[in-house]
């Protein structure tokens, strides 16, 4: 197994712990954060949206989003080829909402944000923890292909990492509907 490294420029924040990448999966991962600024909880509420070009995201405040490529080489075995060696590359960003107490703000709300951020945090770390476990399930399928026609392995590569990858989208929509957005993992504010 290698370690995936982040490409934060910051540390992680708590709750984005470090996630391992199976050997053929290459990680390129972000943490981007926003400002969130305030002094009340209902001026902290009315700033936790994603100023995100991606509709889906608006309504959060916290968001994962991935995309998985992969590559291969092949071997000839007669007039049959066999991927060789198989590698897919996760791109994958986390968004999630920064906050810096003002002086003298109340220590509840203080404490109030660090339980919610964390909570957030958490939920997205299980987004990823789906999307590293879907590449490497991606990964694995394309070194697995049956020895076949040369011609026809581009096509069962692209098929076999594409029904893997949709299995990824509808076990995160899964993931979502079971946490209720990661209400259930204390992410209200």
């Amino acid at each position: 197994m290698v370690l995936a490294s982040a490409c934060a420029q910051q540390p992680a924040p708590e709750g984005l712990e470090s996630v391992r990448a199976l050997g053929g999966v290459i990680v390129a991962h972000r943490v981007e954060t926003y400002p969130v600024t305030g002094t009340t909880r209902q001026a902290i509420r009315s700033q936790l949206r994603l100023p995100s070009a991606t509709p889906s995201a608006r309504f959060y405040a916290g968001y994962y989003e991935w995309h998985v490529t992969w590559r291969y080489e092949t071997r000839a075995e007669g007039d049959l080829c066999r991927v060789s060696r198989a590698t897919v590359t996760l791109s994958s960003t986390v968004t999630i909402p920064e906050w810096t107490p003002p002086p003298g703000v109340d220590s509840s709300l203080v404490a109030d944000w660090k339980r919610f951020r964390n909570a957030l945090a958490v939920h997205e770390q299980g987004h990823r923890e789906l999307a590293y476990a879907g590449a490497g399930r991606v990964q694995r399928a394309l070194e697995k292909l049956p020895l076949q026609s040369c011609a026809s392995l581009a096509s069962a590569a692209r098929s076999a990492a594409g029904v893997l990858i949709d299995a990824m989208r509808v076990q995160e929509l899964r993931y979502d509907r079971d946490t209720r957005h990661g209400v259930t993992q204390g992410t209200t504010w």
